[in-house]
């Protein structure tokens, strides 16, 4: 089993990424021990947070006051980062020349895939990487020294959390499998006793086992075609859509090859890398693409596909039946969740320490500011009503108990 120690690399390389970020402006959000956190940057961030949110979980934007949640934790993070990056620099930590050229290297190699295409393209990826620097705003020389200190702080956490983490052992993974799959085969007898023991245990058990269900499932991969279809697109160009579908459909039917047909129509340019292929697990993908998907045969070419976001054409190359999961198939990969919440947590805990002991003073803003004074002093007023209902309550106990007493001594 391997230790906590060895997993930190992997984790703290994710809690830690780089990113690129804005141009040096003179506006701030935020001063941690008089220093800036930039207006530029923040911007930047919450613009790259709100993309993907848009990406992965459009609803949530719909939400009242969505952004001013996002912004909140997008400050909530730089002032964090703020806060290691002078704590890396107190403890003097180095970065050597070949660190920075590896970070630069592992970068750089996010650029490959050139996304007008969808194709690898290794020749292209320094250009694609000085034009994102550009859209920023940044020169190479700011993004090295933005680099260098991202790279200190992670060799200041990797100090810090050898010193302070547990390993993980075998019977740690072990102890959470069988969490997990008192919840996946619905032992009551010990998902009560565990609700009992500890509610979060629980709660995390079921969480990993949601996703583990997910990945073991029925599931089919599929081949697909899309054509998007926007809420505020003339009814007659949706109509298009519709009309190219069904021609696309009859092309295919004539002898077109499927892959072909996706690189000549699809407009999910992302998916040009792997010819449209992708895997569908029962149950997660919109109800009318997951009925055909898991009822048509292998080889066999859907009609068009409505949904909310368009039109869908899809192939069924290959479907796997449903399958039960061991401990040794997991094993690794719960050794590395319990490493990765063990670093987290004392990550937290560090940087809330340096936190207590910062001078920390937030400017930013939120529209949402006034809306929780209001809701603030709303709820302080009703305690103080209540408070005073019970005052007066409590007096007039005390006036009867003293009118009794009263009678009482005159008798």
């Amino acid at each position: 089993m391997k230790k906590a120690n060895k997993l930190f690399l992997a984790v703290l390389l994710t809690a830690l990424g780089a990113n690129l970020q804005a141009k040096v402006m003179e506006s701030s959000v935020a001063t941690v021990n008089g220093r800036p956190v930039l207006a530029s940057e923040y911007d930047t961030y919450l613009e790259g947070v709100v993309e993907q949110y848009q990406l992965a979980a459009p609803q949530f934007l719909k939400q009242p006051y969505a952004q001013d949640i996002l912004g909140r934790e997008v400050l909530k993070e730089l002032i964090s980062k703020e806060l290691l990056y002078q704590a890396a620099e107190e403890e003097k930590i180095q970065v050597k020349d070949s660190e920075l050229d590896e970070g630069l290297n592992e970068i750089k190699s996010r650029f490959i895939v050139d996304e007008t295409t969808g194709k690898q393209d290794p020749k292209g990826a320094d250009k694609r990487f000085n034009e994102a620097l550009k859209k920023q705003g940044m020169s190479f020389k700011t993004y090295k020294n933005k680099l260098s200190k991202d790279i200190a702080v992670r060799k200041l956490m990797e100090e810090k959390l050898k010193a302070t983490v547990k390993p993980v052992e075998e019977a740690d993974a072990k102890a959470l499998y069988a969490n997990v799959e008192a919840v996946m085969k619905n032992n009551t007898k010990k998902i009560k006793a565990l609700e009992k023991e500890d509610p979060a245990k629980l709660k995390e058990a079921q969480a990993i086992a949601a996703k583990l269900k997910q990945l073991t499932g029925e599931q089919v991969r599929i081949g697909h075609i899309y054509l998007a279809v926007t809420k505020d697109m003339k009814p007659e160009d949706a109509k298009k859509k519709e009309e190219l579908a069904k021609q696309i459909k009859k092309e295919i039917d004539n002898g077109m090859d499927f892959s072909t047909a996706v690189k000549k129509y699809t407009e999910d340019k992302n998916a040009l890398a792997s010819g449209g292929d992708m895997i569908l697990i029962k149950g997660v993908a919109p109800k009318a693409i997951d009925e055909k998907a898991f009822s048509l045969a292998v080889g066999k070419v859907s009609d068009p596909i409505k949904s909310d976001v368009g039109y869908h054409i899809i192939k069924i190359k290959e479907k796997r039946a449903e399958r039960s999961i061991s401990y040794d198939d997991v094993a690794r990969d719960l050794a590395q969740y319990i490493a990765q919440q063990r670093v987290q947590l004392a990550m937290a805990e560090y940087i809330e320490e340096l936190y207590n002991k910062a001078d920390v003073k937030v400017t930013k803003t939120f529209e949402s500011d006034a809306l929780l004074e209001q809701a603030a002093a709303k709820e302080a007023a009703q305690n103080a009503k209540k408070d005073s209902k019970a005052e007066a309550k409590d007096a007039k106990k005390e006036a009867k108990a003293d009118d009794k007493k009263a009678e009482s001594d005159k008798k």
